[in-house]
């Protein structure tokens, strides 16, 4: 009798707990989702941007695609892994002069450009405006993340002894490519739902070691930080 009394009591027990963890979770459930973006790049450093325009005479852009997935912790918590392609295959008319190590000064100018970052982040999310769930404040976001980049960068460029152009040396290819941290804040809205969308403006900050080995805007530049404008697509799932 008394094993009868303590299973039926085990029993009503877990019947219970689980009934209310049910109602908790129903009221506050993880969601994951996952999608993909297109982002405009906008970089702020001039030789950057000089080199890799947002539009250029060749009708080639610089452009950014991003897969995201992520789970929504809560009504105001996200955390999300966000790799992203960014490229251009875009040559500018501007030259630009550069010493070498040994004091040579020459000028160059681009004729073919490759151009590849592959940024590999973690991003926290906070939705401030969440007490009213039906409101379209309630999907607009905080965000902040961090991670690290890969550069390459691979250019053909022709070589004059000064900016005047009257003396051609010759022609050469140069290839950079190295890993650097980046990190980034931004202001969006993401709908979460079954097919959702979204919309983000970011400021990424991503520091080079302008170590001048190469005439190369990414050996050449400080920083190659950017505004980043993009559109996305969400899939939600419950």
């Amino acid at each position: 009798m008394r094993i009868t009394k303590l299973f039926t009591a085990l029993i009503l027990f877990l019947v219970i707990f689980n009934s209310a963890d049910a109602q908790i979770r129903t009221r506050e459930t993880a969601q994951w989702y996952a999608g993909a973006g297109y982002s405009f790049v906008i970089f702020n450093n001039s030789q950057m941007s000089d080199a890799y325009p947002l539009f250029s005479k060749s009708g080639d852009f610089l452009k950014e695609v991003n897969f995201f997935g992520g789970v929504k912790i809560n009504r105001s918590f996200t955390l999300e892994f966000s790799p992203s392609f960014m490229f251009t295959s875009s040559s500018t008319e501007k030259g630009f002069s550069y010493t070498n190590a040994s004091g040579v000064q020459r000028f160059y100018v681009p004729t073919q450009t490759s151009f590849l970052s592959i940024p590999l982040n973690l991003k926290g999310k906070f939705y401030p405006f969440t007490q009213n769930q039906l409101s379209f404040m309630s999907d607009m976001y905080l965000g902040l993340e961090a991670g690290t980049v890969y550069v390459k960068e691979e250019v053909n460029q022709y070589i004059y002894s000064d900016n005047t152009m009257t003396t051609f040396i010759g022609s050469q290819r140069y290839e950079n490519s190295f890993w650097t941290p980046d990190f980034g804040i931004s202001i969006g809205y993401g709908n979460t739902q079954k097919v959702g969308y979204g919309f983000e403006a970011a400021y990424r900050i991503i520091p080079l070691k302008a170590d001048n080995k190469f005439p190369l805007p990414t050996s050449i530049a400080k920083d190659m930080n950017s505004i980043n404008l993009t559109v996305k697509i969400i899939f939600g799932f419950q």
